[in-house]
């Protein structure tokens, strides 16, 4: 009998135009423990001969290469108090990256907080410096890598240098882009590598109105920054029209001789695309519709593509109108060209379906955002979360779904430059106190084809409320720190000037690592890795999610 109920409920399914097919829920999640930073074990190579300087690190990006998993970090510290990690060449580049052999680990199953796999951070030759990313380009505080992938042959990164572009008129901007002249900037000029360049709107007391230099002694008159002005976080309003800026994104091959370095780089101005993360294909033909072989692409085939997720941003105000809208493109899979000049990094920006069919175009003024199931009429692509940070999207075939982890939270505890809302306010602006900070949970979300629909958002992880001490991640044996949590247990306090004295820990940048995820009775377990605020740290964890 119940063979012949499951069997009427399968064919039955489809029959009924309001009847939604059940998509994968989250079984469990677990915290392995700290992967990198405080409390985590050092590989040994990273100990001797030379120890390595290197406190904590945020990101780790994942993508298998030649037998390794590479993981890129971000903005890392070689002290507790934020010393940058390469002293030889200053402040100019501070973003780690490490590697873990797949060989030694062909079970994740074996994965226990008591096994947790030994990261071998990059670290310069005879040197105690950790090893950093240069793709050409200044990688100060804030600028970092966003994703890597591999051709089987090459590597390749991409970075936000979190530039904009300055601009005269329309022509001045890349892929159907609007020069918003009315915009001057806080800060270095867009053309100085180093430092934050913040957009701002002209007249408003401290804004430079005159965003491109002419000469040493003048500037241009009239002149502003290029943007998105069908971007979802778009508004005639100051906030929209300042975070509706694209920045420049640079794309690079990496040096065979010095893993640190990217050559042949390819620009990307974008704003949909800021917020990004990537995935190679071994097939990707957008005419086949939903036929397409989504395994990761190995080192031949003609059809192979790096398929590209976007946001406009990393925190939306979605009462404002103004969310992070997911967009979705696809880039023929580079290759290196060493006889002409170099790989190109040609960008398709899906905009709609026809019959099933998938449609793109050359410019990013014509992508639309993504079916988000967010339930809210008149908004169907809209993302019900404000928060959603970084985020990472796997194709899973025992699940025959692509998966999307992503969200996390945000700290609001005021600071000298921002008293109203902190580190928020830095995102947000003045519209910092009409953003739903929630409450702090890394979501998933599924789809059948990477362009959607996706599966409303469910909750991987409790994390608990930082305003009542104990709960959740922030009591003992939680990973979140919380100034009231004391005991032996709770997690420590990274000790620098950044931080407030009551500074409280929370999620971001869910990275899955798809060679790390193993078929199990009653669905699929996942490994993946999260940043955690205070410490400062990354960390690993296991989700598992029934079909």
């Amino acid at each position: 009998m119940k063979q012949i109920i499951v069997l009427l409920l399968s064919l039955t399914t489809g029959l009924f135009p309001g009847h939604a097919r059940a998509e994968p829920r989250v079984v469990f999640t677990e915290v392995i423990g700290p992967f990198t930073g405080a409390d985590a074990r050092l590989h040994p190579a990273n100990k001797a001969p030379m120890p390595i300087e290197y406190y904590g690190t945020d990101l780790g990006f994942s993508y298998a290469h030649a037998g390794q998993i590479h993981f890129l970090f971000g903005d890392t510290w070689a002290t507790e108090a934020y010393a940058p990690i390469e002293a030889s060449t200053g402040p100019r580049q501070d973003d780690g990256f490490g590697t873990v052999a797949i060989a030694d680990w062909p079970d994740p199953g074996t994965i226990t907080s008591q096994n947790i796999p030994l990261i071998l951070l990059a670290q310069n030759p005879g040197s105690s410096e950790m090893s950093a990313q240069d793709p050409e380009h200044v990688m100060d505080l804030g600028k970092t890598p966003m994703a890597g992938f591999s051709n089987g042959d090459d590597q390749f990164a991409i970075f936000n240098v979190t530039k904009p572009w300055g601009c005269i008129t329309d022509a001045d901007c890349s892929s159907g882009l609007s020069c918003d002249t009315g915009l001057g900037y806080v800060g270095v000029s867009y053309a100085q590598q180093d430092g934050l360049t913040l957009p701002c709107i002209d007249g408003n007391g401290i804004c430079i109105a005159d965003t491109m230099p002419q000469t040493a002694d003048a500037a241009v008159a009239a002149s502003g920054f290029c943007s998105d002005t069908t971007s979802t976080i778009r508004a005639d309003t100051p906030a929209g029209r300042v975070q509706a800026v694209a920045l420049q994104q640079r794309i690079g091959i990496r040096s065979e001789t010095d893993p640190r370095k990217y050559g042949d780089i390819q620009p990307w101005l974008t704003n949909k695309f800021v917020n990004m993360t990537a995935r190679t294909v071994q097939s990707f033909i957008p005419e086949n519709g939903t036929a397409q072989d989504y395994q990761t692409a190995g080192d031949s085939g003609d059809a192979r593509r790096v398929l590209v997720w976007g946001r406009p941003g990393f925190i939306g105000v979605g009462a404002n109108g103004r969310s992070m809208g997911l967009y979705f493109a696809y880039v023929d899979m580079p290759v290196d060209l060493p006889q002409g000049p170099g790989f190109s990094w040609k960008v398709n920006y899906f905009t709609h379906t026809v019959g099933g069919i998938p449609q793109f175009s050359p410019n990013e003024r014509d992508a639309r955002p993504l079916d988000l199931d967010a339930n809210q009429p008149g908004i169907q692509a809209a993302e019900q979360h404000d928060i959603t940070n970084q985020m990472s999207v796997a194709w899973i075939a025992s699940l025959n779904k692509w998966v999307m982890f992503y969200g996390g939270g945000i700290t609001v505890l005021p600071s000298p430059p921002f008293p109203d809302c902190g580190v928020l306010q830095l995102f947000t602006g003045s519209e910092c106190l009409d953003v739903v900070v929630g409450n702090g949970a890394v979501r998933m979300r599924t789809a059948d084809t990477p362009w959607g629909p996706w599966s409303p958002p469910q909750d991987i992880i409790s994390v608990g409320d930082p305003k009542v001490p104990g709960s959740g991640q922030y009591g003992v044996g939680g990973v979140l720190h919380h100034p009231a949590c004391t005991s032996e247990g709770c997690a420590p306090h990274s000790q620098t000037a950044f931080y407030h004295p009551d500074e409280y820990g929370f999620f971001y940048s869910a990275n899955i690592i798809e060679q790390w995820t193993k078929t199990v009775e009653g669905g699929v377990d996942v490994i993946w890795n999260a940043s955690t605020w205070d410490p400062y740290r990354v960390v690993l964890l296991r989700t598992r999610i029934s079909p």
